[in-house]
């Protein structure tokens, strides 16, 4: 049995980022850029007004308040086809190109216009280059404005339509196969018998392979049997990630990782010390992908995704970071464990008073879904310790979901 911290490095170490590939723009918010990307023009590509005003020859308004005559209007989208001499001014819109003559912009508030007279008075002085974008001054053409490996986000979309990019190379997201197995496990659709379940493993690990970025695809339920898990995971070794649930145990219907060998798979581990999640078998297939064996309790399955599956997806997507966000949190209620192993405990955290604080779930075990439902994050015990107190700082794990709440 290895530390989290030793299979969670195996892991990582035998991840290998997925190829490039060309995605549509309005595609690409989420993923990671592949390349360096550089801007084909000046940005901005003229001295541009920053405000509603008046452009101005800021030594013209030295001793303000000046009136100056109005010879033009420039709004947003138009290029003036005249230039500014001592004594005029021009009247300029947010965004608009200055008039080739003004080196300063006033801002509409600290002006009085007189119409009757064509002519407006600038009531505040300005020095040369107030409220103005001069050429050039985000990024020159040619200049790298996005470096391989950055996030693509809302604001990065934006950036990467302004220099014209419609198309964008990103790391190829995962195809990822879902096994769930026993012949306890009906459909959603059905209603269990004595001694059956709902299979909620695999709708739980698809939404967490979606929300990773990944391509989430379900294979099915496989029966206890052989030749059906031999079939089926034959199937899923097809994808560049295949995870599996049930059957990683013990007992003698647990034949999974017995296939996985079988079917040419080279084995890296098959047992961690953590709470929930000890059954995990992590392995690669002889063509490269990566899999894992996950437990069958609901809440170890999802957990061993969130502290292992998911930094391998990332690594495989190019992320510079692959682990779930930590923080140290107060603590807000006792913890015991007695597990002899790191527990992940399901618990609710929020940020008040410019601290973060905690409190673990009541667990009825592994299997609590419902209790698991209500939380956002992990609240981590070490394997050295076996009582946690009120007002300790502990380090939590924020889950994706605590983001969103």
């Amino acid at each position: 049995m290895i530390s989290v911290l030793e299979a969670l490095e195996i892991a990582l170490r035998q991840t290998k980022r997925l190829p490039v590939e060309l995605v549509p723009l309005l595609e690409s918010a989420g993923r990671v850029l592949a390349e360096d990307v550089a801007t084909d023009i000046d940005m901005p590509p003229f001295p541009r007004s920053s405000m509603d005003g008046y452009a101005v020859r800021s030594e013209d308004v030295r001793n303000a308040p000046a009136q100056l005559a109005v010879v033009g209007f420039i709004p947003a989208g138009s290029y003036p086809s005249f230039s500014l001499q001592p004594g005029q001014a021009a009247k300029i819109m947010t965004g608009a190109p200055l008039p080739p003559g003004a080196d300063a912009v006033q801002m509409v508030e600290k002006t009085r216009a007189r119409e009757e007279a064509a002519a407006v008075e600038i009531l505040e002085s300005v020095t040369p280059g107030n409220n103005v974008s001069p050429l050039g001054s985000e990024a020159h053409q040619g200049e790298v404005v996005l470096p391989a490996g950055a996030f693509i986000s809302p604001g990065v979309v934006g950036l990467l339509a302004a220099i014209g990019k419609s198309e964008v190379p990103v790391y190829r997201a995962p195809a990822v196969g879902i096994l769930a197995t026993g012949d306890e496990l009906v459909e959603v659709t059905a209603k269990p018998a004595l001694g059956q379940i709902r299979n909620s493993n695999s709708f739980t690990l698809f939404a967490q392979v979606r929300q990773a970025g990944g391509k989430p695809q379900l294979l099915g339920v496989a029966k206890d049997n052989k030749n059906d898990l031999r079939n089926r995971i034959a199937d899923g070794l097809q994808y560049d990630l295949f995870l599996a649930t049930g059957g990683v145990s013990m007992g003698e219907l647990d034949l999974v990782e017995e296939i996985f060998t079988d079917l040419g798979c080279e084995i890296f581990f098959n047992k961690i010390a953590m709470k929930p999640g000890k059954p995990v078998v992590m392995a690669r297939s002889a063509s490269g992908g990566m899999i894992f064996g996950l437990p069958g309790n609901p809440v170890s399955a999802t957990t061993v995704f969130e502290v292992l599956v998911r930094p391998v997806m990332r690594k495989m997507m190019g992320f510079p970071v692959y682990q779930n966000q930590m923080v140290l949190a107060t603590l807000t209620e006792p913890f015991t464990n007695r597990s002899g192993r790191e527990n992940y405990a399901p618990a609710v955290t929020w940020f008040e008073e410019k601290r973060f604080l905690v409190r673990p779930l009541k667990s009825k075990g592994s299997g609590d879904i419902v209790t698991y439902a209500k939380s956002n994050s992990y609240m981590i015990c070490p394997i050295h310790r076996t009582d946690l107190l009120p007002k300790e700082q502990v380090v939590v794990m924020l889950r994706p979901d605590f983001f969103y709440c």
